[in-house]
């Protein structure tokens, strides 16, 4: 307590800091068809992604130090991106409108980067495999859905 130069003296105020999140990994009953089909996909997109990357990155090498080091960096970077992308996806299903928009970013960069790999290395590429295009098709539709007008009411309407 801290005296107050009349003589009295006043009390502090406890301010909680603490957030609760819930973690939903599945929208409710009462969120649109069309919202749901589009978490549905990110999530399905999600673990095609995962696997794509356990798959091709995988066992780190434990003989050199020097290339350990560096594996350890791409498997964390890695990590952190799936971990955020989880986060989304879950925030997504919460109705959260920054998730949304966070979603539909990363959906219009996913589909330039496609683009441009389509363009620059053909359909014979590594990167343009059949699972990959379908996975940004996918994802394209997901986002699409999350663009129409009763998701974008429901996201609104989750914000007040």
């Amino acid at each position: 307590m801290i005296g107050k130069p009349g003589g009295s003296e006043s009390k502090f105020t406890e301010v909680p800091l603490r957030a609760e999140t819930k973690f939903i990994f599945f929208p409710g009953n009462n969120t649109p068809n069309l919202v749901r089909a589009a978490i549905a996909v990110y999530w399905s997109t999600f673990a095609v992604f995962f696997v794509r990357i356990i798959h091709g990155v995988g066992v780190p090498p434990f003989s050199a130090p020097r290339e350990m080091g560096a594996a350890i960096t791409v498997f964390g970077l890695l990590f952190a991106i799936l971990i955020f992308y989880a986060f989304t996806i879950m925030r997504l299903s919460a109705g959260k409108l920054w998730a949304r928009n966070v979603a539909l970013f990363l959906t219009a960069l996913l589909i330039m980067t496609a683009l441009y790999h389509l363009f620059a290395d053909g359909l014979s590429s590594e990167r343009n495999n059949v699972v990959g295009l379908i996975s940004i098709a996918a994802e394209t539709v997901a986002g699409l859905f999350l663009l129409r007008s009763e998701s974008s009411l429901w996201f609104k309407s989750k914000t007040n």
